[in-house]
């Protein structure tokens, strides 16, 4: 059905017919109108519980007139925003205090011209070739906000006076790989657990995790994780294990630099690129055996492994 516009006409009749006491109703059943569209006219340009079809038609006619008011911005402008933006990396904001133009504007003409072939996404801060909406942004720092932030975790976590605290990250391979691998590192022992997740969503990934750490339940204190969407699904997690989970800050990947230097030592055997659809479980736990049964100067020599046996009680078997 092809929307159209009330007419004077109509509004006329719409007027004269609440003066009379028809209900909404019946009168959109009259015009062959939507009752929503009735509504919405009512509460656009009525005023409060009067409608008067003359007051609302001009109403109509102003709002109308302010569609197409905005002067089209001249193209010197959009040749200069793109030579700000590729040559000096700017970003939409800072080149809007600039140019007589705002950063939204600047924002739908970038991405348009990402889908014409304009290779700009490596020019904008965030590398996205797609505007991302609103409500996924909102989703997102929802999530986000139910770990607590790092600097509430305890002194026993940041001094690793105790076993039981974790550091937790996910590990990729190729780009075109649907599975990845999570690394878990304890911060005393240095002990590190690694597992293959057939997928990076959420649910995969947590459910993976509580199943690894199962053997240590009794003596799970803490887990520290980044801000990657694979760990928001974090909530069932704590509620079955008592675990604190807490978060880093975004682009800070020091605060869990336990994790992350593992992550190198990994790498000597998943490099970048690797197929990890292909990666076996015997094979990965062969990595993580060679991992844990490395000598540490840290630990006055002794290897990850025989540590956490000391201070857990719990015996791996390779």
């Amino acid at each position: 059905m092809t929307y159209r516009h009330l007419t004077e006409d109509e509004r006329t009749r719409i007027g004269c017919l609440l003066q009379a006491g028809i209900s909404p109703d019946q009168i959109a059943l009259q015009l062959n109108r939507s009752l929503s569209t009735l509504y919405r006219e009512r509460a656009r340009n009525g005023k409060g519980c009067v409608y008067d079809a003359s007051v609302a038609q001009n109403l109509a006619r102003r709002r109308a007139s302010w569609a197409n008011a905005h002067p089209r911005i001249a193209e010197r402008v959009f040749n200069q925003a793109r030579r700000y933006l590729t040559r000096l990396d700017m970003s939409p904001a800072q080149i809007a205090q600039r140019l007589p133009i705002s950063h939204e504007s600047l924002y739908r003409w970038i991405y348009r011209k990402i889908t014409q072939g304009y290779a700009w996404d490596t020019h904008l801060r965030s590398g996205r070739c797609r505007r991302q909406s609103r409500r996924s942004r909102r989703l997102a720092e929802a999530r986000r906000q139910r770990a607590l932030p790092l600097a509430q975790r305890g002194e026993a976590a940041n001094l690793r006076l105790e076993f039981g605290h974790w550091e937790a990250d996910l590990l990729l391979g190729r780009k075109d790989c649907a599975a990845a691998v999570l690394v878990l590192k304890e911060r005393k022992s240095r002990l590190t657990l690694l597992v293959r997740v057939a997928r990076q969503d959420s649910a995969t990934v947590m459910r993976a995790l509580e199943k690894r750490l199962r053997p240590y339940h009794a003596d799970l204190k803490t887990l520290t994780t980044d801000n990657g969407m694979e760990f928001f699904g974090h909530r069932a997690f704590v509620a079955r294990t008592g675990c604190g989970m807490y978060v880093c800050e975004p682009h800070s990947p020091w605060q869990r630099g336990q994790v992350e230097g593992e992550n190198k030592n990994i790498r000597q055997y998943l490099p970048k690129g690797f197929n990890v659809d292909r990666l076996t479980s015997k094979r990965l736990r062969r990595i993580e055996r060679k991992l844990n049964l490395r000598p540490k100067l840290v630990l006055n020599n002794r290897c990850p492994l025989e540590v956490a046996i000391y201070l857990s009680g719990v015996a791996l078997r390779y």
